[in-house]
């Protein structure tokens, strides 16, 4: 295989089995070849890729082409390579991995490198730090502890953040007090950027809410964490949200839900915005539609919004922008 267009004919075949109309295409993206040389030249570029014991070659003769010297296999077959595994053996955890003796770890486990941390800090005092700054130092990757924190290891409490002292740091939640007097209202989560900008010039005129967030859309959830403690400064236990009134965007809320329910919180959906929407906003096909999750159902039931369980299965949306300014101004709060 020292002939360059060989190694990238390899290159551009796919796994499993291909044609050999597929192969003539290939071949003609990754070579150029003299009229009348090109049946020649593919199977001696299939010959070398086989002798390299890349590609399999039909057994049968029914399996080739015999129009034409020299003959051409109909199809050829490229195995993925085999992975071997290799796992990290024979070593003595940190008291703190205790839990992984009984499993095999592979010799890449992330938790070797845990472990090696463990040890040679076991008789130094560690700063408590975040956990991007930990996860730094331990694996050169400011990101690698995130993923490794959603193990089933801590998951279950089999080790926490606290053994490698560090703290996990909320996203920051965008949001906007509310003027003078609306302290006690409760706050509202607004789902899209759009109507954020536009909830949050409204309520300092108006003093609605107590103070308006960005929910930031599918990553609500995520964001749950960074606004408990706005509720928390102004001592509020509920918050209320507002999104598409479609079926996706309760959803969203039904989840946001679930967490804030961990942290002794409720959310609950702002009927009234709901309400002005679905009044004056044209319904709209969606993408997503069906049958509610039951906490999405609880969110609608309690908010009472009974219209909208049949419009989702209907797969029909209204779009929380149709809650423009000038209509925010002209409803009966």
């Amino acid at each position: 295989m020292q002939r360059p267009e060989t190694v990238r004919f390899l290159e551009a075949l796919p796994y499993g089995k291909t044609t050999l109309d597929r192969i003539w295409m290939i071949l003609s993206q990754v070579a150029t070849v003299p009229a009348g040389e090109q049946r020649t030249l593919l199977r001696s570029m299939l010959d070398a890729i086989k002798g390299a014991e890349f590609i399999d070659f039909p057994r049968m003769t029914n399996g080739w082409d015999k129009s034409a010297l020299p003959h051409l296999p109909k199809w050829i077959n490229r195995p993925r390579p085999r992975v071997t595994r290799q796992y990290a053996d024979n070593v003595i955890w940190a008291p703190e991995l205790s839990f992984l003796s009984a499993r095999k770890e592979l010799a890449t486990s992330p938790w070797l490198q845990v472990d090696q941390w463990l040890k040679a800090t076991r008789n130094t005092v560690q700063d408590l730090v975040p956990i991007r700054e930990r996860s730094l130092e331990i694996f050169g990757d400011e990101k690698m502890l995130d993923g490794l924190v959603g193990a089933q290891a801590f998951k279950s409490s089999l080790i926490t953040l606290d053994a490698l002292s560090c703290y996990y740091v909320p996203e920051p939640a965008a949001w906007e007090r509310g003027p003078l007097g609306s302290r006690d209202l409760p706050g509202v989560c607004i789902e899209n950027s759009t109507t954020y900008d536009v909830l949050r010039k409204f309520n300092r005129e108006t003093g609605i809410w107590g103070f308006v967030v960005y929910g930031r859309g599918n990553g609500f959830a995520s964001v749950v964490e960074g606004i408990i403690p706005i509720m928390e400064e102004f001592g509020h236990t509920r918050i209320l949200y507002f999104g598409d009134a479609d079926h996706e965007g309760l959803e969203i809320a039904a989840r946001g839900a679930l967490k804030f329910s961990a942290a002794g919180k409720a959310l609950e959906l702002d009927a009234r915005l709901y309400r002005l929407i679905l009044d004056c906003g044209k319904p709209a096909w969606s993408k997503t539609g069906g049958v509610l999750s039951p906490g999405a159902a609880d969110l609608i039931r309690r908010g009472g919004l009974h219209e909208l369980p049949e419009m989702f299965l209907e797969y029909l949306r209204v779009s929380q922008e149709w809650a423009g300014y000038r209509r925010l101004k002209g409803f009966d709060w």
